[in-house]
C-alpha cells in the first residue's frame, strides 16, 4: 500500500540524533569496556563496537549514544570507517531497529540511496585507452564540460518524487510504468573513467579493462524523502515508513539515473559500450546496464526490523564485490569475493556472511579541521589541494576555466589537477585514512578473504564533487 505524505521544503537540518550531545553522569561513571567484550549495552539500545578500528572519540560516542537512546530495540554497529563529517554527523555504521519503533528513531539523512555503479566498456585492443591517456588534460576537460552542461541545463527539472508513476493507475495497465514527467541528471559525487589490470575468468592471464564509475545520489529526490520523513516520523512506525512506495522507487530510480549519466559519459568520450533504451522514460533516453552496483546509504528490511546503513553496504544485497572509495586521486578499491565458476560475476561471488544483517564499509575515513586524525602513520594528504584549514595552496594545482567564459559555473570555480577535476577549488578535508593492514584485519572479520584479492580501479579522468 502506497503511503501519501505532505510535501514541504525544509531548509533546517534536524539531525539531532547524530550530533554531539552532552554526556550523562551515568555514562561518565561507566567502567571501560574490556577488550574481549566489545559489545556495550546502553540503557536504551545496544552499541556494538566489535568492528571499530580505533576507539570512539568523545564526539563519536556522544553521537552514537544519542542514536540508540530513543528505543531499547535499537542497535548501532560501528564499522572501521567510523568518523564525524563536517556537519557534525556520525558516519560509518549500521543501524537496526524494530519495525514497531517510531520512525523518528531512524538516523535518516539527505543522501538516501547513495549508490556506486560500475560499467564495463567493450574491449577494443587498447585503442580507447591510448586515445584517452594521450591527452589526459583534454579528457578531464571534456568530462568537466559535460558536467557543466548538465548543471546549466534548465530545460527540465532534476529527478524528484513528482516523477514517480501513479501506481494506482499503473496497476491497471499492461505496459511499463513510465515516469510522470521528463527529468534531467544531476551532478553526482564522483564520475569518471577508470582502468585496471585484473585476472580473467580462467585465472590464467591478466586483462586490461576500462570502466565508467558513477557514485552519488539523486539530490533533490533524496531531500524530498527526508522532508517527508520529518513530517511523518512522529505519526508512523519505522516499518510503515519502509513500506512506502517512495523508498523502493527511489532506490531503482537512482540506479536508472546513474545508468543514463554513464551513457552520456560514454557518448561524450566515444567509449565502446552497448547502449539500450530507458523504457521507463517519458522521452527517448539511452542508458547502460551496470556490471555491478552497491547502495552505500540504504534503508532496507532486516530480520525482524529495519536496517539503515551509512557508508556501508549490506552484504546480502551485494552480489559481486564491494567498492571502496579511497579518494578521487587514488580511485576505488574493489574487495572481490570468491571466484565465480558458475556464472559471470566479474568481481567474484558473495562474501562469507558470519552474522545477521552484516555490513561492509564502502568509503575511507575523511579527516578535516573539526575531526583530526589521531595517528599520522596511515594518513594520505590531499595531493595538490588548497586546504582551507591550512590556508595554503597546494603545489601543482590550478583553477580551470574555459576561454571566453561560455560555460561558467563549475569550470569557473573548479580546480583541475592531473587527471581529476574538483568542483570545489578548496577543501575542508585534511587527509584520508589509507586501508592499511589493521584495517584489512577488521575487514577479514566482516567476511572478506584476502586470498580473493583486491582490484584497484585507477582514474584516467574523474570529476569529483564531494572532496
Amino acid at each position: 500500500m502506497r503511503m501519501i505524505f505532505n510535501k514541504c521544503n525544509k531548509t533546517q537540518n534536524h539531525n539531532f540524533f547524530v550530533s554531539a550531545a552532552p554526556r550523562t553522569k551515568a555514562a561518565e561513571s561507566m567502567p571501560p569496556v574490556a577488550a574481549a567484550e566489545r559489545v556495550a549495552e546502553s540503557p536504551a539500545g545496544m552499541l556494538d563496537q566489535r568492528f571499530e578500528l580505533l576507539p570512539l572519540s568523545v564526539q563519536e560516542r556522544d553521537a552514537a549514544t544519542s542514536m540508540v537512546r530513543s528505543s531499547r530495540h535499537t542497535k548501532l554497529s560501528v564499522l572501521p570507517n567510523h568518523c564525524m563529517n563536517i556537519e557534525g554527523e556520525l558516519e560509518g555504521f549500521a543501524f537496526k531497529c524494530a519495525s514497531d519503533d517510531p520512525a523518528s528513531v531512524l538516523p535518516l539523512t539527505k543522501t538516501s540511496m547513495f549508490t556506486t555503479a560500475v560499467y564495463e566498456c567493450d574491449q577494443d585492443h587498447g585503442e580507447s585507452y591510448l586515445r584517452l591517456t594521450s591527452d589526459i588534460s583534454g579528457t578531464t576537460r571534456a568530462l568537466a564540460e559535460l558536467m557543466c552542461s548538465i548543471d546549466a541545463d534548465h530545460a527540465s527539472e532534476p529527478l524528484n518524487l513528482d516523477c514517480m508513476p501513479d501506481l494506482d493507475f499503473a496497476a491497471l495497465s499492461q505496459h511499463t510504468f513510465r515516469d510522470q514527467r521528463t527529468w534531467r541528471e544531476n551532478i553526482p559525487a564522483k564520475v569518471g573513467v577508470y582502468h585496471c589490470f585484473m585476472r580473467a575468468s580462467a585465472q590464467n592471464m591478466r586483462e586490461h579493462k576500462i570502466f565508467i564509475v558513477v557514485s552519488g545520489c539523486c539530490t533533490q529526490a533524496s531531500e524530498e524523502l527526508y522532508n517527508m520523513w520529518l513530517d511523518a516520523r512522529e505519526h508512523i512506525t519505522a516499518g510503515q515508513f519502509l513500506a512506502c512506495a517512495e523508498i523502493d522507487w527511489l532506490r531503482k530510480a537512482t540506479l536508472r539515473h546513474h545508468n543514463r549519466l554513464a551513457a552520456r559519459v560514454a557518448q561524450r568520450l566515444k567509449l565502446p559500450v552497448r547502449l539500450i533504451d530507458d523504457i521507463n522514460s517519458v522521452e527517448s533516453a539511452s542508458m547502460l546496464l551496470p556490471t555491478t552496483s552497491c547502495v552505500t546509504r540504504d534503508i532496507t528490511t532486516s530480520r525482524g526490523g529495519v536496517l539503515l546503513t551509512s557508508d556501508a553496504v549490506v552484504l546480502d544485497r551485494c552480489k559481486s564485490g564491494v567498492f571502496f572509495d579511497c579518494n578521487a586521486n587514488e580511485g576505488f578499491w574493489v574487495f572481490t569475493g570468491p571466484r565465480d565458476t558458475s556464472s559471470y560475476r566479474m568481481f567474484g561471488t558473495e562474501f562469507k556472511v558470519t552474522g545477521p544483517d552484516q555490513c561492509f564499509p564502502t568509503r575511507s575515513v575523511r579527516y578535516h579541521r573539526l575531526y583530526a586524525s589521531r595517528d599520522k602513520s596511515n594518513i594520505v594528504a590531499p595531493y595538490g589541494r588548497d586546504v582551507t584549514s591550512f590556508g595554503a595552496s597546494g603545489s601543482g594545482a590550478r583553477t580551470f576555466s574555459l576561454s571566453g567564459g561560455a560555460a561558467g559555473g563549475i569550470l569557473d570555480h573548479g580546480q583541475m589537477l592531473e587527471h581529476v577535476f574538483y568542483q570545489n577549488a578548496s577543501s575542508d578535508i585534511t587527509g584520508f585514512l589509507f586501508p592499511h593492514s589493521n584495517f584489512l584485519d577488521v575487514l577479514s572479520s566482516l567476511g572478506f578473504n584476502p586470498n580473493d584479492g583486491i582490484v584497484n580501479l585507477m582514474p584516467i579522468a574523474a570529476f569529483c564533487n564531494d572532496e
